[in-house]
Protein backbone atom coordinates (compact mmCIF):
# COMPACT_ATOMS: atom_id res chain seq x y z
CA UNK A 1 0.00 0.00 0.00
CA UNK A 2 1.23 2.98 -1.03
CA UNK A 3 1.40 5.89 2.10
CA UNK A 4 1.70 9.17 1.61
CA UNK A 5 3.65 10.62 4.24
CA UNK A 6 2.75 13.34 7.00
CA UNK A 7 6.06 15.42 5.52
CA UNK A 8 5.84 14.22 1.67
CA UNK A 9 5.97 16.93 -0.81
CA UNK A 10 2.16 16.94 -1.47
CA UNK A 11 1.69 17.74 2.12
CA UNK A 12 3.96 20.56 2.97
CA UNK A 13 3.02 22.37 -0.66
CA UNK A 14 -0.12 22.93 1.27
CA UNK A 15 -0.63 26.33 2.62
CA UNK A 16 -1.54 27.60 5.85
CA UNK A 17 -4.12 30.31 7.01
CA UNK A 18 -4.31 30.12 10.72
CA UNK A 19 -7.96 30.66 11.87
CA UNK A 20 -6.66 31.94 15.48
CA UNK A 21 -8.57 28.84 17.43
CA UNK A 22 -8.15 28.69 21.06
CA UNK A 23 -6.72 25.42 22.60
CA UNK A 24 -8.80 23.20 25.02
CA UNK A 25 -7.51 21.28 27.92
CA UNK A 26 -9.57 17.84 28.16
CA UNK A 27 -8.03 18.09 31.62
CA UNK A 28 -10.97 20.57 32.54
CA UNK A 29 -13.90 18.46 31.36
CA UNK A 30 -14.34 14.62 32.14
CA UNK A 31 -16.12 13.82 28.73
CA UNK A 32 -13.40 12.38 27.38
CA UNK A 33 -9.98 10.05 29.14
CA UNK A 34 -6.65 10.40 28.83
CA UNK A 35 -3.72 8.34 29.96
CA UNK A 36 -0.14 9.53 31.83
CA UNK A 37 1.82 11.65 29.90
CA UNK A 38 3.37 9.90 26.86
CA UNK A 39 6.99 9.60 25.54
CA UNK A 40 8.94 11.53 28.38
CA UNK A 41 8.20 13.81 31.35
CA UNK A 42 8.54 16.73 29.19
CA UNK A 43 4.92 16.06 26.82
CA UNK A 44 3.08 16.69 30.52
CA UNK A 45 2.04 20.30 29.99
CA UNK A 46 0.91 19.55 26.31
CA UNK A 47 -0.49 16.68 25.60
CA UNK A 48 -3.87 16.59 26.48
CA UNK A 49 -4.45 20.06 24.57
CA UNK A 50 -5.91 20.29 21.23
CA UNK A 51 -7.85 22.74 19.35
CA UNK A 52 -11.54 23.42 20.45
CA UNK A 53 -12.91 22.09 17.14
CA UNK A 54 -11.41 19.16 16.97
CA UNK A 55 -12.04 18.76 20.92
CA UNK A 56 -16.01 19.66 20.11
CA UNK A 57 -15.44 16.96 16.99
CA UNK A 58 -14.08 14.15 19.17
CA UNK A 59 -16.75 14.45 22.10
CA UNK A 60 -19.66 14.00 19.34
CA UNK A 61 -18.00 11.04 17.79
CA UNK A 62 -17.30 9.46 21.27
CA UNK A 63 -21.18 9.41 21.86
CA UNK A 64 -21.14 6.98 18.43
CA UNK A 65 -19.03 4.08 20.59
CA UNK A 66 -20.79 1.39 21.63
CA UNK A 67 -20.80 -0.79 24.74
CA UNK A 68 -20.44 2.31 27.13
CA UNK A 69 -16.74 2.55 25.65
CA UNK A 70 -15.19 5.73 25.81
CA UNK A 71 -11.83 7.64 24.01
CA UNK A 72 -8.88 7.94 25.51
CA UNK A 73 -6.68 10.27 23.96
CA UNK A 74 -2.76 8.97 24.11
CA UNK A 75 -1.21 12.72 22.84
CA UNK A 76 -2.38 15.70 21.58
CA UNK A 77 -0.31 19.11 21.43
CA UNK A 78 3.49 18.25 21.10
CA UNK A 79 5.79 20.69 21.68
CA UNK A 80 8.61 21.49 18.42
CA UNK A 81 11.42 20.01 21.34
CA UNK A 82 9.71 16.60 22.28
CA UNK A 83 8.71 16.52 18.42
CA UNK A 84 12.64 16.87 17.65
CA UNK A 85 13.56 14.22 20.26
CA UNK A 86 11.60 11.90 18.75
CA UNK A 87 12.30 12.00 15.23
CA UNK A 88 16.02 11.72 16.55
CA UNK A 89 15.30 8.66 18.30
CA UNK A 90 13.58 7.03 15.26
CA UNK A 91 16.11 7.97 13.20
CA UNK A 92 18.29 5.82 15.16
CA UNK A 93 16.38 2.97 15.35
CA UNK A 94 16.19 3.65 11.74
CA UNK A 95 19.64 3.21 11.26
CA UNK A 96 19.97 -0.09 12.82
CA UNK A 97 17.05 -1.37 10.37
CA UNK A 98 18.53 -0.40 7.34
CA UNK A 99 22.56 0.23 8.12
CA UNK A 100 23.69 0.07 3.95
CA UNK A 101 21.04 2.74 2.90
CA UNK A 102 21.86 6.65 2.30
CA UNK A 103 20.82 9.48 4.86
CA UNK A 104 18.12 10.39 2.24
CA UNK A 105 16.21 6.91 2.66
CA UNK A 106 16.67 6.88 6.40
CA UNK A 107 15.23 10.37 6.54
CA UNK A 108 11.79 9.29 4.24
CA UNK A 109 11.39 6.08 6.36
CA UNK A 110 11.56 8.03 9.99
CA UNK A 111 9.17 10.44 8.11
CA UNK A 112 6.92 7.42 8.27
CA UNK A 113 6.36 7.32 11.72
CA UNK A 114 7.60 10.92 13.13
CA UNK A 115 7.22 13.90 11.53
CA UNK A 116 10.31 16.46 11.10
CA UNK A 117 10.87 19.49 12.39
CA UNK A 118 13.71 20.59 9.61
CA UNK A 119 12.64 18.85 6.04
CA UNK A 120 15.40 16.99 4.41
CA UNK A 121 16.25 20.21 2.37
CA UNK A 122 16.83 22.32 5.42
CA UNK A 123 13.28 24.59 5.64
CA UNK A 124 11.31 24.49 8.77
CA UNK A 125 8.57 22.33 8.84
CA UNK A 126 4.95 22.49 11.00
CA UNK A 127 4.46 18.97 12.47
CA UNK A 128 0.98 17.86 12.97
CA UNK A 129 0.63 17.70 16.66
CA UNK A 130 2.58 20.95 16.51
CA UNK A 131 -0.78 22.65 15.48
CA UNK A 132 -2.96 21.29 17.94
CA UNK A 133 -4.99 19.41 15.05
CA UNK A 134 -4.19 15.93 15.80
CA UNK A 135 -4.80 13.56 18.12
CA UNK A 136 -3.13 9.92 18.94
CA UNK A 137 -6.75 8.06 20.38
CA UNK A 138 -7.27 4.93 21.61
CA UNK A 139 -10.27 3.38 22.70
CA UNK A 140 -11.28 2.00 26.40
CA UNK A 141 -14.32 -0.24 27.85
CA UNK A 142 -16.57 0.90 30.58
CA UNK A 143 -13.96 -0.90 32.99
CA UNK A 144 -11.48 1.18 31.27
CA UNK A 145 -9.40 -1.61 29.61
CA UNK A 146 -8.05 -1.23 26.17
CA UNK A 147 -10.12 -2.20 23.16
CA UNK A 148 -7.93 -4.56 21.55
CA UNK A 149 -6.46 -2.69 18.40
CA UNK A 150 -3.83 -5.75 18.48
CA UNK A 151 -1.22 -3.07 19.99
CA UNK A 152 -1.12 -0.06 22.30
CA UNK A 153 0.16 3.16 20.75
CA UNK A 154 2.66 2.95 23.53
CA UNK A 155 4.45 0.35 21.63
CA UNK A 156 4.85 2.00 18.10
CA UNK A 157 8.95 2.02 18.98
CA UNK A 158 9.06 -1.67 19.33
CA UNK A 159 6.43 -3.42 16.73
CA UNK A 160 7.26 -3.30 12.99
CA UNK A 161 5.96 -0.58 10.82
CA UNK A 162 3.79 -2.72 9.19
CA UNK A 163 1.98 -3.42 12.04
CA UNK A 164 1.30 0.23 12.92
CA UNK A 165 -0.54 0.71 9.52
CA UNK A 166 -4.21 0.96 9.69
CA UNK A 167 -5.04 -1.88 7.02
CA UNK A 168 -2.07 -4.42 7.91
CA UNK A 169 -3.54 -7.81 6.71
CA UNK A 170 -1.41 -9.47 9.27
CA UNK A 171 -3.57 -9.09 12.33
CA UNK A 172 -6.75 -10.58 13.64
CA UNK A 173 -9.97 -10.08 12.41
CA UNK A 174 -10.94 -8.94 15.94
CA UNK A 175 -8.09 -6.33 15.53
CA UNK A 176 -9.40 -5.00 11.96
CA UNK A 177 -13.05 -4.53 13.19
CA UNK A 178 -11.62 -2.47 16.00
CA UNK A 179 -9.65 -0.58 14.02
CA UNK A 180 -12.12 0.05 11.51
CA UNK A 181 -14.85 0.72 14.07
CA UNK A 182 -12.10 3.92 15.23
CA UNK A 183 -11.85 4.58 11.34
CA UNK A 184 -15.22 5.03 10.30
CA UNK A 185 -16.52 7.02 13.25
CA UNK A 186 -13.53 9.48 13.30
CA UNK A 187 -13.85 9.79 10.10
CA UNK A 188 -17.64 10.33 9.99
CA UNK A 189 -16.79 13.57 12.09
CA UNK A 190 -14.70 14.93 9.45
CA UNK A 191 -10.81 13.60 10.85
CA UNK A 192 -8.68 11.96 8.66
CA UNK A 193 -6.48 9.49 9.68
CA UNK A 194 -2.75 8.96 8.58
CA UNK A 195 -2.63 5.18 7.50
CA UNK A 196 0.74 4.87 9.09
CA UNK A 197 -0.44 4.81 12.22
CA UNK A 198 -4.10 3.66 13.15
CA UNK A 199 -4.06 5.84 16.10
CA UNK A 200 -3.42 9.42 14.20
CA UNK A 201 -6.38 11.39 13.36
CA UNK A 202 -6.38 14.89 12.25
CA UNK A 203 -8.69 17.94 11.96
CA UNK A 204 -7.56 21.60 10.54
CA UNK A 205 -3.71 20.65 9.00
CA UNK A 206 -2.10 19.97 5.96
CA UNK A 207 -2.74 16.41 6.08
CA UNK A 208 -6.31 17.28 6.76
CA UNK A 209 -6.47 19.74 4.33
CA UNK A 210 -5.02 17.58 1.24
CA UNK A 211 -7.23 14.35 1.24
CA UNK A 212 -10.38 17.18 2.20
CA UNK A 213 -9.46 19.03 -1.28
CA UNK A 214 -9.50 22.37 1.18
CA UNK A 215 -7.28 24.75 -0.44
CA UNK A 216 -5.12 25.44 2.87
CA UNK A 217 -5.22 23.76 6.41
CA UNK A 218 -6.54 26.40 9.17
CA UNK A 219 -4.19 25.64 12.13
CA UNK A 220 -0.37 26.49 12.60
CA UNK A 221 2.03 26.44 15.25
CA UNK A 222 -0.23 26.31 18.15
CA UNK A 223 2.49 26.99 20.83
CA UNK A 224 1.55 30.96 20.46
CA UNK A 225 -1.88 30.13 22.29
CA UNK A 226 -0.89 28.26 24.90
Amino acid sequence: MSIIYLASAEILAIPIVECGEELIDIKNSDILSYGPPPECPLTASCYTKMRKSVFEKLCQAQSELPHGWRFRLYEGLRSLAVQQMLFEQEYERVVKRYPQVSHQDRFRETTRLVSPVINLDGSTNIPPHNTGAAIDIEIVTANGDLVDMGMAIADWTTVTPEFCMTHYEEIPEIVKTNRELLLSILSAHGFVNYPAEWWHFSYGDRYWAYHKKQSHAIYGPAENFL
